[in-house]
């Protein structure tokens, strides 16, 4: 057999894509031929090299997607919780009450949903530590200044609230604010617990050391 027919039968060969009566073909001309046998061999090298190579590419890619799956279900959940907030804030009728939805859950929801903007830039940040840390501290920021803005709003002055009362009175007070936005502190609480947590997580899927 000719050794330039061989070798074009090599290819198919290692692949398994050639009929039986080639493979016998091939199989008896390299019993003979020492550089046809020399070539299958390197070819069957090169081959293995191109599968081990490709192994990890198909991981990277399914951590991107899982990275990409998160973050879009935080955004999801965190869109559905500020939601229900002004759902719940709509029906509350004015009187101590009002504001109390707005404080206690569309603000430290709207704080987590903003501070997954940062997540976009995470190949700015030298590593998973820095990176977890800063959406930590921004989750955190945004719900303190949605906090402030809010105190504009619904137009309370603290300074006053507090320098007219007697220690009982301040006892009073706060524990009325704990009563009003409790709940607020504790959501708050929990989100930058998350944020760093899950940003951890999603830095490690997209191979942040």
């Amino acid at each position: 057999m000719n050794c330039n027919i061989v070798k074009d039968l090599i290819p198919l060969y290692i692949d398994g894509c050639c009929s039986e009566e080639s493979e016998k073909v091939v199989e008896e001309h390299i019993g003979d031929c020492d550089d046809c046998k020399r070539l299958l061999e390197d070819m069957k090298s090169s081959s293995d090299i191109i599968t081990v190579s490709e192994s990890p590419k198909t991981f990277s890619k399914l951590n991107d997607w899982k990275a990409s799956v998160l973050q879009s279900v935080l955004l999801f959940l965190s869109f559905a919780l500020i939601t229900i907030g002004v759902a719940l804030e709509a029906r509350t009728q004015s009187g101590i009450g009002n504001g109390f939805w707005a404080l206690n859950l569309v603000i430290p929801a709207t704080g987590f949903m903003l501070s997954l903007a940062n997540w976009y830039f995470i190949r700015v940040y030298k590593n998973r530590k820095s990176f977890s840390l800063f959406s930590l501290i921004a989750t955190l920021g945004i719900t303190l200044c949605a906090y402030i803005w809010s105190g504009f709003h619904y137009e309370l002055n603290v300074f006053e609230l507090f320098s007219e009362c007697d220690f009982i009175e301040l006892l009073d007070v706060m524990q009325g604010i704990l009563f009003l936005n409790g709940l607020g502190i504790v959501l708050t609480i929990v989100f930058c617990t998350l944020s760093k947590i899950l940003s951890n997580q999603y830095a490690k899927m997209l191979g942040k050391e």
